[in-house]
């Protein structure tokens, strides 16, 4: 069992005072290099081994694997196994997994991890040929649509009038193409990942309660990147 008081030595005032903030809600503003990673793996393993909290019980949720790895390896080297260290997409999709036998009688949808090649041929379709910098461009401009809830008819319009690769009506003919594509070959893409388990949490009380009564303890990290579909499924896992 890890001494909670080993886990506050060599921490300065304000991260100790961050460690031992275990009860509530707990917003850490820190600048780059200020040890703000330092100051939130010790407030996990200082809330774990003063039995505050429980580590099976929680989660703890960052943008990149490298990240996530590192928050694992730092709450091993201080003694604390037994947390969740992930993604906002690893931990999605391995909910997504656990409750799709639930969800549909299909075979779980294959993944698509880059959606590059899926771009290219909805732009086909409308018979525009685009350089590698567009296909990115574009293939930006679809996330940003889908995680902040832009329906196709919507683009353009209003506050989604933002400086799109394509004119509006070709963005939009674009987005509904993709998603027939994807769709007709039972794929996922990243944010669909995201979409379809918040769906399901919104519409089953039941498997919203199962992944509430799993995780009672949640630390999010680089929070103020934290886009419209995330901060809602957030919503719900809490």
């Amino acid at each position: 069992m890890t001494d909670p008081a080993t886990l506050l030595e060599g921490l300065d005032d304000e991260q100790r005072a961050a460690a031992e903030a275990v009860d509530g809600p707990v917003m850490i503003l820190a600048g780059a290099g200020t040890g703000k990673t330092r100051a939130i793996t010790h407030r996990i393993a200082y809330a774990v081994a003063t039995g505050a909290h429980d580590a099976s019980a929680t989660l703890a949720v960052t943008f990149t694997t490298k990240a996530a790895g590192e928050m694992r390896t730092r709450l091993r080297g201080l003694g604390i196994d037994g947390v969740q260290a992930r993604t906002f997409h690893s931990a999605a999709l391995r909910q997504l997994r656990y409750f799709w036998p639930r969800l549909s009688e299909r075979a779980f949808p294959g993944i698509v991890s880059s959606k590059i090649a899926l771009v290219a041929e909805a732009l086909g379709m409308q018979a525009v040929t685009a350089d590698p910098a567009l296909l990115r461009d574009v293939a930006a401009d679809l996330e940003w649509a889908k995680v902040n809830f832009v329906q196709p008819s919507r683009i353009g319009e209003g506050d989604q009038a933002r400086s799109w690769s394509l004119e509006p009506r070709q963005m939009a003919s674009l987005l509904r193409d993709y998603e027939s594509i994807k769709g007709d070959r039972g794929l996922l893409d990243f944010e669909d990942i995201l979409l379809v388990l918040l769906g399901a949490l919104r519409e089953n009380t039941g498997m919203a309660r199962e992944v509430r009564a799993q995780y009672r303890w949640f630390t999010v990290d680089e929070f103020q990147d934290v886009n419209a579909v995330q901060r809602a499924l957030l919503q719900e896992w809490l």
